[in-house]
């Protein structure tokens, strides 16, 4: 069992001016960078992962309790083979973290989403049913709205498994470094250097994983990315038909949730939100605009749910033009590998993102095929 972040805010911080040499380094170990680190030691490479915040922090997008994870991935059939090799791992890291719930999406009839789930679902030999009206009460959706069910969908205990990387790549020899901000990196003849507040070291290979700081941490490479606030909210509710996530694809925006568990669901707008231009600066406090559109959802569409509102978080989302990631090799780097714009559906596949990224940074080809999210396609 991964450790608490009560433990592992107990970890000693690096003295300062320390100067080491690395096989490989990670900046940033959210949910990408702490499945890297973990894929770096497991291979036996000498690696360091750094972090400004605590391990699980809720200061970036990788915090919240849940996330949803499906196969029939209806913003691109390519993202299947990648999702089938996460499922894969995560079950490898700990059987206990991918919670097969289910999930219902909820759509007009030749809707991207609707569209895009079946096309997947037909492309990869994937199991999604085409529900009759009424079968799920619990939930109500406009009227003519078609019904999909996918069994093998379901959710990730969002900071058990970030703590679970980290945990596994300590206990074979990673180190990891937190409250230490980086400063600058680049390229030298001998690999890459880091420079943080609290010391310089030196590597054969990094990977950045900077999540919403990722502009920063790649800024000569002036991506595509615009960092936008987005709210989640928890519901009270005892009402035990809410066994499974949901997807609402409405004509006012899209909306998504989770099982219910110890009398709370969880409930939040995938579209939308708002940009912002410092995630270090950047408010916490609700919306209001936000709470009213959720509060109409749940009205609307969760019957079963009471209007009692017990919780709210926020987090970002990192998007790029075309809402596709980035993952890639740094131009003129074959040994710098970056993932960025995960656009607010990345971190179900964190684990296979990290080996990527690992086989990118060491030279190797990545088992899994992702050249579709590329930089090129900005660079052309």
């Amino acid at each position: 069992m991964p450790r608490s972040l009560a433990a592992w805010q107990g970890v000693a911080r690096p003295r300062r001016g320390v100067t080491s040499h690395y096989d490989l380094i990670v900046l940033g170990t959210g949910g990408v960078g702490s499945a890297a680190l973990y894929h770096a030691a497991r291979r036996g490479l000498r690696c360091l992962g750094l972090d400004r915040f605590p391990p699980a922090h809720d200061r970036g997008s990788s915090h919240g309790e849940s996330r949803l994870i499906r196969l029939s991935y209806f913003e691109h059939a390519d993202y299947v083979p990648l999702l089938q090799r996460s499922y894969a791992l995560w079950d490898q890291l700990d059987p206990t973290l991918l919670q097969r719930s289910g999930v219902a999406y909820f759509g007009p009839s030749g809707s991207q989403i609707i569209e895009g789930v079946l096309g997947s679902a037909r492309q990869h030999q994937l199991a999604v049913e085409v529900l009759p009206e009424n079968t799920m009460p619990q939930f109500i959706p406009p009227d003519s709205f078609t019904t999909l069910y996918e069994a093998d969908a379901g959710w990730l205990p969002v900071e058990r498994c970030v703590l679970a990387h980290l945990d596994q790549a300590v206990a074979a020899g990673a180190e990891h470094r937190w409250g230490e901000s980086v400063i600058d990196w680049q390229a030298t003849d001998s690999g890459v250097s880091v420079t943080t507040d609290r010391g310089r070291y030196g590597a054969d290979a990094l990977v950045v994983a900077g999540g919403a700081w990722s502009s920063r941490l790649l800024q000569t490479l002036d991506l595509p990315l615009t960092v936008h606030r987005k709210h989640m909210h928890w519901f009270a509710c005892d009402d035990p038909r809410y066994q499974s996530g949901f997807f609402f694809d409405l004509p006012h925006g899209q909306f998504y949730g989770f099982p219910a568990m110890d009398g709370r669901l969880k409930v939040a707008e995938h579209s939308g939100g708002e940009v912002v231009s410092d995630p270090l600066t950047a408010s916490r406090a609700e919306d209001a605009l936000d709470s009213q559109r959720i509060e109409s959802f749940v009205r609307e569409h969760l019957p079963g749910v009471g209007g009692v509102r017990l919780e709210h978080q926020t987090c970002f989302y990192t998007r790029t033009a075309d809402e596709h990631f980035i993952v890639d090799r740094y131009p003129g780097s074959n040994n710098v590998a970056f993932a960025a714009g995960l656009s607010g559906h990345g971190f179900k596949f964190a684990s296979v993102l990290g080996e990527v990224l690992v086989d990118m940074a060491v030279g190797q080809k990545p088992a899994i095929e992702c050249g579709f999210l590329g930089l090129s396609r900005f660079h052309c």
